[in-house]
């Protein structure tokens, strides 16, 4: 596959998804993701993306379905693999 913004070479990897919602910050790490290797540029399938959302929305709730859930200063960290299992 190539890159939709540069048409460079892609690759699939597991990055670290962050999402700055609700004056809280959500670290998702593990995350597979189709990235650039030229530009960096990440694409999430529509089932991670999917698995994502929910998982936001379970940590905004303070519950997480499954594995270790740390918060703190309104920070949480979850690992995608244990949230999807």
């Amino acid at each position: 596959m190539t890159c939709g913004i540069c048409k460079a070479e892609t690759e699939q990897k597991l990055v670290t998804y962050t999402e700055d919602v609700n004056n809280s910050v959500i670290v998702i790490r593990n995350v597979p993701a189709t990235v650039c290797t030229e530009c960096g540029n990440v694409w999430y399938s529509g089932t991670v993306a999917a698995q994502l959302e929910a998982i936001v929305d379970h940590c905004l709730k303070g519950i997480v379905a499954r594995g270790t859930l740390l918060q703190v200063a309104d920070v949480a960290v979850v690992n995608y693999a244990e949230q999807v299992a």
